[in-house]
């Protein structure tokens, strides 16, 4: 026999079990969705790399027509700015040029698969110098060099950075170039002081990238 008491209590256990299912099958589809947002977000829109360089010194500087003998010391700061996607180098390679032409450049990266993790920054310092690293400067690289060393020895010396790089989740290797111009004081090493300098960064084209 059943009183109502109890059929009433049986269909009120049976309509909250129905509420609490109800409940936490809506919160996983929320839960679900704010993941799917999270990885779309984190993964899905690629922001470059930047670059700058935090120290620098040239403590020789000789050019000809033909040739730049030269010291110089960069150090190097990239900056992954994506808070969940790692990057893999395949190369990175820094330029040197004067006067618009290159007289030299050394590899930052030296092996493919070098990797910097997301929202860290990885300083590379380069070092490099020639007695005569062969330049097409050509008359106007001289003229340019005479005029800047009556300027108190003060030279435009662009560092260029060129490589390519892939992110986490994607296929693509994308191309990273940056240019950095600086204005280093020939002088003996570690005398004169260098202020960081932001490079610009060259957009690229590539889709994904």
């Amino acid at each position: 026999m059943c009183y109502e008491s109890e059929c009433c209590g049986g269909r009120g256990s049976y309509r909250n079990r129905r509420f609490a299912l109800g409940f936490w099958f809506g919160l996983a589809i929320l839960a679900a969705i704010a993941i799917i947002v999270v990885l779309a977000v984190g993964y899905g829109r690629v922001s470059s790399l930047r670059v700058a360089v935090d120290d620098a010194s040239l403590t020789r500087f000789a050019v000809t027509a033909t040739s730049v003998a030269y010291n110089l010391t960069v150090a190097l700061v990239v900056r992954n700015p994506n808070w969940a996607m790692g990057v893999t180098y395949r190369s990175l390679e820094a330029s040197y040029l004067f006067h618009g032409k290159r007289f030299d450049g050394a590899a930052a990266v030296v092996s493919s698969g070098y990797e910097q993790a997301a929202r860290k920054t990885e300083v590379f310092r380069l070092s490099s110098g020639s007695d005569a690293a062969p330049a097409a400067l050509g008359s106007g690289g001289e003229r340019e060099y005479r005029k800047e060393s009556d300027n108190c020895g003060v030279f435009d010396v662009e560092v260029d950075l060129s490589g390519e790089v892939k992110y986490a989740l994607h296929s693509a290797w994308c191309r990273v170039e940056a240019r950095c111009p600086l204005k280093l004081q020939l002088a003996a090493a570690g005398s004169v002081a260098f202020q960081e300098t932001t490079c610009d960064m060259l957009r690229s084209s590539q889709s994904g990238c």
